[in-house]
């Protein structure tokens, strides 16, 4: 699957597919190993990525997918879509370049709590003198 916009689903046609999960850190490993298992519980499909644009239509949404070449883009539809669903769509796809993938993650970090700042150090050095 060299330099291709990889997905996990199912294909019904050539021009449909179905997204039935998020890739992660296990799929990166196991997609970047150059004989990824097909036993995995996984389906994996992938779209390749050349010179030519493929579109993707999301009928959840009403939007359009481009991908040419190294860019990727989202195309509104009618109603706008939210922060969260344009990220939504793009962490359904992974980039595979050769051996080497990428993935958008949401790292949650909206539960870690930032610890309280602490104060400016300062150093000091005492002498005894004598008298």
């Amino acid at each position: 699957m060299p330099n291709s916009l990889v997905f996990i689903g199912e294909r019904p046609s050539y021009l449909e597919m179905q997204i039935k999960g998020k890739p992660d850190f296990y799929d990166a490993i196991v997609l970047s190993k150059k004989s990824h298992h097909p036993s995995s519980n996984r389906s994996y499909h992938s779209i390749p990525l050349h010179e030519t644009r493929v579109t993707i239509h999301i009928r959840e949404t009403n939007s359009q997918f481009n991908c040419y070449y190294k860019s990727l883009q989202l195309i509104e539809g009618e109603k706008q879509l939210s922060e969260e669903e344009a990220f939504d769509i793009f962490t359904s796809f992974a980039i595979m370049e050769d051996n080497k993938v990428a993935f958008l993650l949401d790292s949650g970090r909206k539960g870690i709590k930032l610890r309280e700042k602490v104060g400016p150090r300062s150093l000091t050095a005492r002498e005894k003198l004598e008298v």
